[in-house]
């Protein structure tokens, strides 16, 4: 995981590079409903990391605007859960947890438009995967409160762009 964490950083400043409309207010918002609906879904908290991980790999490469970015959120989200769980939300479960802002063919083709422009390449070692692995490694990170409140940190730092540039290790 060491070896390929570099591989898929995302430029920290593509919010001033890329994005015009999109400010890190407004991913970090995004990211707050993430959360959110993830919980509510009880997925697997991979699927959190791997979510956050296609915005900021899509909106590196694309610009957003910002009346797109929940679509994106709902898209990703999808695309991750498909990815890390048995049983998968389905796409209705989505548009009703966005208050059916959103069709199934809006969600469908901004899935499409995702994974076109990753080439299908959505996942990377995470700082979750790294959080994992320490756990196995250290005594105090078995203990399930110090495991608990370090995850709870590592999800706060989520929500702030400018911590893209550290590795997740």
């Amino acid at each position: 995981m060491r070896a390929e964490e570099a591989m898929w950083m995302v430029d920290p400043d593509y919010l001033q590079k890329v994005q015009t409309e999109i400010k890190d207010t407004s991913r970090a918002f995004l990211i707050e409903w993430m959360i959110d609906v993830h919980r509510k879904f009880k997925l697997v908290p991979e699927a959190l990391y791997v979510t956050i991980h296609i915005i900021d790999q899509y909106m590196s490469k694309k610009k957003v605007l910002k009346s797109q970015l929940h679509l994106l959120g709902v898209a990703t989200l999808l695309i991750a859960s498909k990815y890390e769980e048995i049983y998968p939300p389905e796409l209705r479960d989505f548009i009703a947890v966005s208050e059916n802002k959103f069709s199934k063919n809006m969600v469908l083709e901004m899935e499409r438009e995702v994974l076109m422009t990753l080439e299908f390449r959505i996942t990377a070692p995470s700082s979750y995967r790294f959080l994992q692995r320490y756990r196995r490694l250290s005594v105090s990170l078995n203990d399930e409160e110090v495991f608990f409140y370090a995850q709870y940190l590592n999800e706060i730092a989520l929500l702030d762009a400018s911590l893209l540039r550290f590795k997740p290790s």
